[in-house]
Order: C-alpha cells, then sequence, then structure tokens
C-alpha cells in the first residue's frame, strides 16, 4: 500500500468516528455525550486530510517538516481527548491518578476538581494514559514520540525533528493506531469504516516493523524520557 492509501484509511476511520461521536446522546454516558457534542471533532477528519501534502517530495524542508508534525500531533491529540471523553465514567474515577501528574484545578470556582478531558494538556494526558497503561507500551512510546516531535512548533528553542522518512512512517504508524482505538470504543451497531478498523488491527499491527532508523529514534527518546522522569 502507498502513503496516499494509507492517509486515506486515517480519514476514513477518523471520518467516522466525528460523524458518530459528535453525536452520542443516548449511548455515551450524559457528561461525555455533552462533552463530545460541544467538541470540534468535524476538525479531524479535515486534518486527516491534510496528512496528504506531506507526502511528497522524498526530503521535506525543515518548515514544512514542523508543520507535518504539528498536523500529525492534533490529530492525535483529538483522538485522546474523544477516548477519554467516551470513557468519562473511568477517567472521573481516576482522581488518584489525576492527582499524582498534577491535573487539578487551582484557582476559580472548580478549584480542587480535576480538569476535564477537553482542558488536560497533551502531556498529561499522556501521563494519565501511562499511569493507567490503557494502551500497549509500544503505542504509549509512539504517543510520547509524536508528542515530542509536534512541539518544535513552539520554534524558538532547538528540538528534534527527524525527517521525511521518519514523519512517514510514523504517520502508517498512526493508521494502525487509530483503528486499534477506534475499535476500543463501544458502538450500537456496525459501520463501515468500523469494519475497515477491524481489518486494520490487530493483523496488520502485528506484522508492521518500523525503518530500524526510526525504531532506534523512538528508543533512545524512550531511554531520555525514563532516564528524565
Amino acid at each position: 500500500m502507498t502513503y496516499e492509501t494509507e492517509v486515506g484509511d486515517i480519514v476514513a476511520i477518523q471520518s467516522g468516528l466525528a460523524d458518530f461521536w459528535s453525536n452520542a446522546h443516548g449511548w455515551a454516558p450524559v457528561d461525555g455525550a455533552t462533552l463530545l457534542a460541544s467538541a470540534r471533532l468535524d476538525w479531524t477528519p479535515s486534518l486527516a486530510r491534510s496528512l496528504h501534502r506531506w507526502g511528497q517530495p522524498a526530503v521535506l524542508p525543515d518548515g514544512d517538516l514542523i508543520l507535518a508534525w504539528a498536523n500529525l500531533g492534533s490529530i492525535l491529540e483529538s483522538s485522546l481527548r474523544l477516548f477519554l471523553s467516551v470513557y468519562i465514567t473511568d477517567y472521573n474515577n481516576s482522581a488518584e491518578d489525576l492527582a499524582a501528574i498534577d491535573a487539578i484545578q487551582r484557582r476559580g470556582v472548580n478549584r480542587g476538581k480535576h480538569y476535564p478531558p477537553d482542558e488536560l494538556m497533551f502531556e498529561k494526558i499522556r501521563q494519565l494514559l501511562s499511569r493507567r497503561e490503557i494502551f500497549a507500551a509500544n503505542e504509549l512510546e509512539m504517543i510520547g514520540f509524536i508528542q515530542s516531535r509536534r512541539n518544535a512548533i513552539h520554534s524558538f528553542h532547538h528540538r528534534e525533528i527527524g525527517d521525511a522518512e521518519e514523519f512517514r512512517a510514523t504517520v502508517l504508524r498512526h493508521r494502525l493506531f487509530i483503528a486499534s482505538l477506534a475499535a476500543r470504543l463501544p458502538y450500537p451497531v456496525d459501520f463501515g469504516w468500523l469494519d475497515l478498523a477491524g481489518r486494520i488491527w490487530p493483523t496488520t499491527y502485528l506484522s508492521f516493523r518500523l525503518p530500524p532508523s526510526v525504531h532506534r529514534r523512538w528508543r533512545c527518546l524512550n531511554q531520555l524520557r525514563s532516564g528524565t522522569s
């Protein structure tokens, strides 16, 4: 499969997620459905389509690469907020973990309450997912990696941005991850895009291999993060 084809799969799954969960009253918990109804889930499929921009040329200029990582990071962050909002009851029962990662509001009328998923910073989301062991270790590694590369959008200070090969390999990895995430959410009926997610995951997921150069960078970042935590 080509990069363009696999980005098309991401678009299809992200579109399905946005269409269903933006109007989930009567299926999702009331507070989760209300949160999702007010979210701009419709932006996520459009952001997914923008991934097509980064398929060429073979070498991306630094500015394009920074924007590409910001593009992918925004899609991932929105998808994780969606996941936490669907499982809002479990999220609300994570008070001890939310306190441990300092996700507690300190000012105003909501002082002492934990932040809702739509207000939680990306780094806090990553920490919560890690503490709760919600995703597999390699999925958490990918989340941290994309977050780190995405942060290059704050471009005043030096940050690693990798190269186009690394970015495109990570986009294909996101295809597998979003299929896994979609398949782990509850639905009242089956959908064509959900069937697509089921075909991608877990069979393709289990056989996926990163290019060696990309795998080394992921491993080094994970070791660095572990050493500074």
